[in-house]
């Protein structure tokens, strides 16, 4: 998600200023950025707050910094809370990037997790079998030696390459 067209105002000695257009922003890494971000994303995601478990719904979302999950038990599911989304960002100023989502289904039966992507609301999303959610593999199979498999080698990478530090 990005900033687009997106205005503010200030408060200065209790006075609130006019409106301005933000032509540039604070550049990517500056903490002041992902804060930003953060409270715009939060204004978002809160409008569209869900209280209760999966298990008591059709749709539940999940939201780390800019990384959002959508759970839906359907794809008419998905495509109404993914429009509801895209609306909600749209009106704080941001926009969900194609390029940047993915789409994954999961399944206890091999042949329903098909990896071609969905289209949602005319934009169509890459479908893979397999991603990466706050560092964590997750794939569609829900198994987890995979995850451990790639716990394992990276383990070894760092073991490896400061093997030589623990020598001296």
């Amino acid at each position: 998600m990005t900033l687009e067209g997106a205005q503010a105002k200030v408060i200065v000695d209790g006075k609130i200023s006019a409106p301005f257009v933000i032509g540039k922003g604070v550049r990517q890494g500056d903490g002041l950025s992902a804060t930003l971000f953060n409270l715009a994303l939060h204004k978002a995601l809160k409008n569209l707050e869900q209280s209760d478990m999966i298990l008591n719904r059709q749709t539940q979302i999940c939201g780390y910094a800019e990384d959002i999950l959508v759970i839906a038990r359907s794809l008419p599911a998905l495509e109404a809370q993914c429009m509801e989304l895209s609306r909600e960002a749209g009106r704080v100023g941001l926009i969900v990037s194609p390029d940047e989502t993915k789409y994954v289904r999961f399944s206890a039966s091999p042949s329903r997790r098909s990896v071609k992507g969905a289209t949602i609301n005319g934009v169509t999303y890459e479908g893979v079998a397999e991603f990466i959610y706050l560092g964590t593999l997750i794939s569609n199979d829900n198994s987890v030696e995979k995850e451990i498999q790639r716990c394992i080698l990276t383990s070894n990478r760092t073991y490896f390459a400061a093997i030589s530090l623990f020598r001296n």
